[in-house]
């Protein structure tokens, strides 16, 4: 299977609601599960999916991604600028 063939698959499922084992058999070469860590009352535990082709990689924290300044001018001297939506921490 190639790049092309995997995005192709990617692109079946994209609407999909539940996981089914097709999918997962398609998509994932392996998942990795570790320890569940407690700290101050929260337990976290890591889960590395890697997908067939492209491998692990991780989802940025969409907090740590910064927000373009989008500024319009819809007409002379009026500007519009956009506030992006605040994100929950």
């Amino acid at each position: 299977m190639d790049i092309d063939d995997f995005f192709e698959k990617v692109r079946r499922y994209t609407d999909a609601t539940t996981i089914t084992k097709r999918m997962v058999a398609e998509l994932i070469d392996h998942i990795e599960v570790y320890h569940a860590e407690k700290q101050d009352g929260v337990t976290n535990q890591r889960v590395d999916i890697h997908y067939n082709c492209i491998g692990a990689f991780d989802v940025p924290d969409r907090r740590k991604i910064p927000e373009a300044d989008i500024i319009m001018e819809t007409r002379k001297g009026v500007a519009l600028s956009y506030a992006p939506e605040q994100v929950a921490v």
